[in-house]
């Protein structure tokens, strides 16, 4: 488990995938109400696959370092494939058991991410129940 947690610190100290510069496709931004933290994300489409991903934002270690990995679960895949993606599959990349109270922390790029694709196709936009929280 320490691996992990190290893996989460360095992803929210040295982010790979945050503020980098692109020509989105769509962007979406989105807010967790109860701590305050937020994301704003922004993915550049080539077809119906992620080509680029970036994320401006602020908050803890767990929601920057899970936007952060994000990237690397969500390059490649097609929007479909994104969409489909669950509370589940962010857990796993955190590696760390997340708490019901730190769960939005850890899922507020994933929801973000899920809406601007929602957006981009016209659809009707997730809220936190999705997730079954």
């Amino acid at each position: 488990m320490d691996i992990y947690a190290q893996t989460i610190l360095d992803r929210y100290k040295e982010p790979y995938y945050k503020d980098k510069k692109l020509d989105a496709t769509v962007s979406h931004s989105e807010l967790n109400r109860s701590c305050g933290d937020e994301a704003h994300v922004s993915l550049r489409l080539d077809g119906d696959k992620i080509a680029e991903y970036t994320f401006a934002g602020a908050g803890c270690a767990i929601s920057q370092a899970a936007a952060d990995l994000l990237g690397d679960v969500i390059i490649d895949l097609s929007v479909d494939e994104v969409l489909n993606l669950t509370k589940e599959t962010i857990y796993e990349v955190l590696g760390i058991e997340i708490s019901l109270r730190r769960s939005k922390c850890a899922l507020l790029a994933l929801l973000a991410v899920q809406n601007a694709l929602l957006k981009h196709r016209g659809g009707e936009l997730r809220n936190w129940t999705w997730y079954h929280l």
